[in-house]
């Protein structure tokens, strides 16, 4: 007879509505974002307002430090809003010197002496947060302005409640309040990471950010890059050895971006172009539909091996290619055209794993030493998605780059400010090496499928370079095995944006069997939790009209329905 064992099972539920949805990393700013639909606003209202807010109670993960990107997708067609994080003039590569590690973090950069492009004043970039959130509302927004900041401005100032999972990151990350007096003063007041009692959900007060949002509020994004505030910020910085200064903050500007499109199936992926991974996204679906014609099972060992290969010669393009369009010259088009698909799908062995520094081995092209050293926590982004009753989708990703970012709070402003330094290759002449005044290569990748001329899913997730692995599984879960929303995300997953691919336990044994006798390096996590994999939100349009939102359960994640 054969034994069994205790089964772990842990489920969030889908919801559902007719006239608007919000999912985003925090139940605070799921409820504005609802109340904003129910106030009149549409679906980038709400996604406006629930970014400031997500800002508020996640502050290590985003905010109006950071940068990011939104597509928007609906009657009027589909839109990109891009507002990256930006180098200062006088980031360097000089400021930045090597110290001789390697194969350091979510990028495999080998190390800066002191970390100073991860760390610290010197690792500040401009962001793009406030001026990309207006653009998208200056686009395509209903409600003024100012109603969509206050709702942040209030939870500041009367304080977020933190749930199991922020007090988990505050206590995860509290030694930079340790290193950091500023930010230790401002977020560890009790010398460390709040605690809570059976039952309480302590309040993170933020009288400070408050007043900087306030100020956003009034008087729109010159209050950042322009105003007072500009002057707190660079004042902090300068006086402290960092690169920022006032004429970084005042020429920054987001841009509308040509959306990327691709077809995958009877679907059309809609992502953010160059400069993110949407190109690695749409890459590694374009070679997976030439390597796999969907007809196995979502847990079929010949589909996951197809899409481990896709994954891994997508990453190689992205690797040697890539970085600010302005800078690398790449050939986009064809990285992302169905012919280039079709010559990568060509290469890919159905029986093997591909030999060290063979054509699906994307470490080949980066480090010699595989074995990573980690510096700080991905959990530094946030996604949040929307959807109103008109037809609007919204997929919007904003990171402040690692774990609180540059771990620096500008005295009295109480901004978390982004280490968006940390997105630049230091070494020199590379498709992706640190530049002034240039935008790093990242992982964000915000997407929203369509079929028919109509938004089908909007999807997007936290988690370094695990994103693009998690958005384009979604995507396949969704559009090859027709799951929901809650489904899609719960669903196993593999991530093979690492030297080793990371197999999710409930896959069994036998599959990572067949892997490993493939050549793949499977490790599989005992539970399948979000660091593993990413941390997705979605929004799925059911085919009778319906709206229906899932979370990451790993996560205190929420979707709200109308």
């Amino acid at each position: 007879m054969n034994p069994t064992r205790t089964q772990v099972s842990i489920q969030k539920s889908e919801v559902e509505g007719s006239r608007g949805l919000i999912a985003t990393k925090h139940p605070e700013a799921s409820a504005i974002g609802l109340d904003t639909l129910q106030a009149g606003g549409n679906a980038v209202d709400a996604a406006v307002a629930a970014a400031f807010a997500v800002g508020v109670a996640e502050p290590w993960s985003s905010g109006i430090g950071g940068g990011g990107y939104a597509v928007v997708a609906g009657p009027g067609g589909a839109d990109v809003v891009a507002f990256p994080m930006q180098s200062p003039a006088l980031a360097t590569p000089d400021r930045y010197p090597l110290d001789g590690r390697g194969a350091l973090g979510a990028f495999l950069w080998p190390g800066v002496l002191d970390d100073a492009n991860l760390i610290g004043w010197s690792s500040m970039s401009i962001p793009g947060a406030v001026a990309g959130l207006a653009l998208l509302h200056e686009r395509h927004g209903r409600m003024p302005w100012r109603e969509l900041v206050e709702p942040a401005v209030e939870l500041a100032r009367r304080g977020s409640r933190l749930t199991w999972f922020d007090l988990l990151q505050m206590g995860r990350h509290a030694a930079a309040g340790q290193r950091r007096a500023e930010l230790g003063r401002v977020y560890y007041a009790d010398g460390g990471p709040p605690r809570a009692d059976v039952g309480e959900q302590p309040l993170l007060v933020q009288p400070d950010l408050a007043d900087s949002l306030d100020a956003i509020a009034r008087e729109g994004p010159d209050a950042l890059y322009r105003g007072d505030l500009a002057k707190a910020i660079v004042d902090d910085c300068v006086a402290n050895g960092g690169a920022l200064r006032r004429d970084d903050l005042a020429q920054y500007r987001a841009w509308a971006m040509e959306p990327l499109e691709t077809a995958y199936r009877d679907a059309t992926v809609v992502t953010p172009g160059p400069g993110c991974a949407g190109p690695t996204t749409i890459g590694t679906l374009n070679i997976f539909e030439q390597a796999y014609d969907g007809a196995g099972g979502q847990a079929d060992a010949d589909r996951l091996h197809a899409y481990i290969w896709a994954s891994r010669l997508a990453q190689v393009d992205r690797f040697v290619h890539m970085g600010d369009p302005a800078f690398a010259d790449a050939p986009w088009a064809e990285l992302v055209s169905k012919a280039h698909a079709e010559a990568k799908a060509a290469l890919i062995d159905t029986q093997h794993a591909p030999a060290s520094e063979g054509p699906g081995d994307p470490w080949a092209y980066m480090a010699s030493d595989r074995q990573i050293e980690r510096l700080k926590g991905d959990s530094s982004t946030t996604h949040l998605c929307t959807a109103d009753g008109d037809g609007t989708f919204v997929s919007l990703t904003n990171t402040l780059g690692g774990a609180w970012g540059a771990e620096i709070v500008p005295r009295g402003t109480g901004i978390c400010w982004n280490d968006g330094m940390w997105w630049f290759d230091p070494r020199p002449g590379r498709p992706n090496s640190l530049r002034p005044r240039s935008f790093g290569l990242n992982n964000m990748t915000p997407a929203i499928v369509t079929r028919g001329g109509r938004p089908l899913l909007a999807v997007g997730a936290s988690g370094g370079r695990r994103i693009t692995n998690c958005v384009s599984q979604i995507i396949s879960h969704v559009v090859d095995h027709e799951m929901g929303a809650q489904a899609a995300i719960d669903a196993p997953r593999i991530d093979a944006s690492t030297p080793w691919v990371t197999a999710d336990a409930r896959l069994g044994e036998a599959v990572h069997d067949d892997l490993r006798a493939r050549g793949w390096d499977v490790q599989a996590p005992p539970y399948p939790e979000q660091s593993a994999f990413a941390s997705p939100v979605t929004i799925l349009a059911g085919p009778d009209g319906s709206l229906r939102g899932g979370v990451d359960t790993f996560h205190s994640a929420e979707a709200r329905a109308w």
